[in-house]
């Protein structure tokens, strides 16, 4: 077991590092590539192609096994990482990014997958403790690290430094899995389930990607901004097929907790890419320093993730995400602060730690929830719904936020502090969508209710 433990948390390391390093150094990127206005779309890309690529793993793996669809999503992985590292206009990085996004969606599902089919449930823990701490380093060092990398020699190699290696490796990760799963069978699944599981998940995923991606590309005119509405409704419509019933109703039950992290996540993904650009278009910061922001993020997270484990009862918990949620709110406010000149930029970056600490408290506790909600035999069907929610709102938020910097652009209004505004908006929601999470102690509610 533990070649398959090395291996997991290696690709699932990776895999966070290009997630948080990119953060970093994508405003240098950006206007390297005269390419600002398309900062939204480098950004998001990968949220979209994940959330398609989530639904693609889910039907492959039950279908065969987990091995192509994590050879696959090395590959795209890799290739992605080597496209965006060697464009030469921000359409053909973005382009990059999304296939490394289709990639890391293959493999993380499909990691769990292999824990589910390969790993004895006694050490199943084990591997989830480890999936979790593989975050930890990634989020420490990455953007820092990411960032003195562009300084002293290219942003091109934060991709290719991982992008290369994980290429050549390929061949052991193929050979490796076909050992570990030699013998092992795929549950039985005849083709009208197939046909039936892709048309209720599939084609939907695929169109909340495409709508994402048309969002993210059309904020970058003010002459295209009505389609950002219009590709942001299809999204919504599509939303609900692949989310618990009750998500967007805020009905007691399952649907709030992922409301909540859909509504969080898009926050803290969005705040946090507009916050370095200003930081390093505004203030003249390097990427460097400006990637210390991320960093400090990143350990507030972790600390707030880690005081969340002592909580034991859900009446707890659930006072604690609902503390988190506002944290998350009063950090986007303190984010628009710098927009304020004559106000230092630690002002701002404070409230941001709390936000980290905040989202660090609600994040983990939302999907402890969203488990003991659901019967087990769904468990893989609230998994998924999870990770397409975070996508999902990370990518919303970031179309929203690049609409906002084009539509108030030339206007008396500073941009970036009404995107700021905006953002504060859906964390306070958030707030209320927590406020709906019931706690399933009490006696007129059982998780059969709560999905239903």
């Amino acid at each position: 077991m533990r070649p398959l433990l090395y291996l997991s948390v290696t690709l699932i390391t990776l895999a966070a590092f290009e997630n948080l390093a990119v953060t970093a150094v994508m405003p240098v990127i950006a206007r390297e590539l005269d390419g600002v206005a398309l900062y939204p779309l480098a950004m998001g890309l990968p949220l979209a192609t994940h959330v398609a690529a989530t639904s693609v793993a889910a039907l492959w793996v039950d279908a065969r096994s987990v091995r192509w669809p994590i050879v696959s999503g090395v590959g795209l992985f890799s290739a992605g990482l080597i496209l965006a590292g060697v464009a030469d206009n921000i359409l053909l990085l973005s382009l990059g990014r999304g296939v490394s996004g289709l990639g890391t969606g293959l493999i993380v599902v499909s990691l769990y997958a292999a824990v589910g089919s390969i790993v004895p449930p006694e050490r199943r823990p084990g591997f989830f403790a480890a999936f979790s701490a593989a975050w930890v380093i990634p989020g420490l060092v990455g953007p820092m690290l990411a960032g003195y990398i562009a300084q002293l020699f290219s942003w091109r190699w934060v991709f290719l430094a991982v992008g290369i290696p994980c290429l050549l490796v390929l061949p052991f990760v193929n050979g490796f899995l076909a050992r570990a799963t030699k013998g092992s069978t795929a549950r039985e699944i005849n083709r009208d389930e197939i046909a039936r599981r892709a048309k209720r998940t599939l084609l939907p995923a695929l169109g909340v990607a495409i709508g994402v991606a048309v969002a993210q590309t059309s904020s970058a005119s003010r002459t295209t901004l009505p389609f950002v509405a219009l590709a942001l409704v299809m999204v919504f419509a599509l939303l609900p097929t692949l989310l618990p019933k009750g998500t967007f109703t805020l009905r007691p039950g399952v649907g709030p907790v992922v409301l909540s992290r859909m509504l969080a996540n898009g926050v803290l993904i969005a705040v946090e890419a507009y916050f370095l650009l200003y930081l390093q278009s505004e203030r003249g910061w390097d990427p460097g320093p400006a990637g210390l922001v991320v960093t400090i993020g990143s350990v507030t997270w972790a600390l707030g993730s880690f005081v969340q484990t002592r909580m034991l009862d859900t009446g707890t918990r659930i006072r604690a995400a609902r503390t988190g949620a506002v944290l998350v709110t009063i950090g986007a406010l303190f984010a628009l602060t710098i927009t304020i000149d004559r106000l230092p930029a630690w002002i701002p970056i404070a409230g941001w730690a709390l936000a980290g600490f905040g989202m660090g408290l609600m994040y983990s506790i939302m999907a402890v929830l969203a488990l003991e909600y659901t019967p087990k035999e769904r468990h893989g069907e609230i998994s998924g719904s999870l990770q397409i929610a975070d996508s999902a709102g990370a990518a919303i938020g970031l179309s929203l936020f690049g609409a906002v910097m084009v539509g108030f652009a030339g206007t008396s209004v500073n941009p970036f502090m009404a995107g700021f505004a905006m953002m504060a908006g859906f964390a306070l929601l958030s707030v209320i969508s927590v406020g709906r999470v019931p706690n399933l102690t009490g006696p007129d509610l059982t998780p059969d209710d709560a999905n239903r």
